[in-house]
């Protein structure tokens, strides 16, 4: 039954008492594609024990969701599905006091089938008991009102007098349209996180120095910084994103670490997060990953050692959000790969400190 829940009820099911990065949040919600299966577990949350899972629909069509209760702790669960028009985490309290819900009861498993409009996020949470790790199964089938469209357009223009910035993400082998979450930092008209092939927006003043990241299923997440937009009557920026394979070697970026410590800093957590994503809705697939530190900083024995030391902190995060510690094998290769072998400025030592993932089965 749908109904409209009240503003205080959506705080309740947002105000997670553990770790806000994980998927006990909305906030570390798993981005799933609205077709295609993968598994989740309960974190065991003692206080707020919760999976958040979101839909974004590349098209209006229906979805038909299976979820299957692999352990006891679902015959009573609760779970909620919530249509909105924007991210739950980033919507204002005026905006959040009436949501399009549907609320529902897990006994061994629960099928639903809903309608979703394009660009429209179903955000998904299920509660299970305090400190209970029962696994939870999704199987996803999306059915377009029109399957011809390729194009995930989100035309956000109010004004044809003004400039227009188009961005487009494209795979760089096929040039085919690829639809994933666009993450702009600048100008306070552009900031913000979006999901589309091609977004469309008016500029009313020129950006400069800003940031562009890209998030797609199945790709390597891309970050430009330092991105200047003019303001030109037409200006578009081409994105093109490289897909998956066995043997690619990738660096994290935006992975941050106390200095000379292998503590990973909070502002890392939403880059580790895409990693978790990908190995969650990618069962297949093993990583090694790669530890380096900078030359000046230790000695050799000391820099293997702070740069394994590193390897496992992000495997450990992995763990702790849902990822089977089999698949992750951690190695730390102290200074001996530095990208830049006699690092001048502080950039390019920071560029030799780094975490990198290799690809290891698909």
């Amino acid at each position: 039954m749908k109904i409209f829940i009240c503003l205080g009820f959506l705080f309740l099911l947002n105000c997670s008492y553990g770790q806000r990065s994980s998927y006990n949040h909305c906030s570390g919600a798993v981005f799933a594609p609205v077709d295609g299966s993968f598994s989740l577990s309960f974190l065991g949350d003692k206080k707020s024990n919760q999976i958040w899972v979101v839909f974004v629909a590349p098209k209006s069509g229906d979805i038909q969701l299976a979820i299957t209760a692999n352990g006891s702790s679902m015959t009573a669960s609760k779970g909620v599905l919530i249509r909105s028009d924007a991210e739950i985490c980033e919507m204002s309290i005026k905006k959040s006091q009436a949501i399009d819900s549907i609320t529902f009861e897990i006994r061994e498993g629960k099928n639903l089938n809903f309608h979703v409009e394009k660009n429209q996020f179903a955000s998904l949470c299920l509660t299970s008991g305090s400190g209970l790790k029962d696994e939870v199964t999704f199987n996803c089938a999306f059915k377009a009102d029109n399957s011809q469209e390729e194009e995930h357009v989100l035309n956000l223009v109010y004004d044809n007098a003004l400039p227009t910035y188009t961005l487009l993400i494209r795979d760089e082998r096929t040039l085919t349209p690829v639809a994933g979450r666009i993450f702009l930092q600048g100008s306070a008209e552009i900031s913000g996180s979006y999901y589309a092939s091609k977004l469309y927006m008016n500029l009313k003043q020129p950006v400069k120095k800003g940031s562009i990241k890209i998030d797609a299923p199945g790709y390597f997440p891309v970050e430009l910084k330092e991105r200047n937009i003019p303001l030109n009557s037409q200006k578009t920026d081409t994105i093109r994103l490289h897909k998956f394979e066995a043997g690619e070697l990738t660096k994290l970026e935006q992975v941050y670490f106390s200095a000379g410590l292998p503590e990973i800093l909070e502002e890392s957590f939403v880059q580790l997060n895409r990693l978790r994503d990908l190995l969650i809705l990618n069962p297949n697939i093993s990583i090694e990953i790669h530890g380096h530190v900078n030359l000046d900083e230790n000695s050799a024995k000391t820099a293997q050692k702070l740069s394994k030391q590193r390897a496992m902190m992000v495997k450990k995060y992995l763990v702790q959000n849902g990822v089977r510690s089999e698949r992750l094998y951690p190695l730390g290769f102290g200074s001996s790969k530095p990208i830049y072998i006699q690092p001048q400025t502080e950039e390019q030592k920071e560029a030799n400190r780094r975490v990198e993932i290799l690809i290891r089965k698909l």
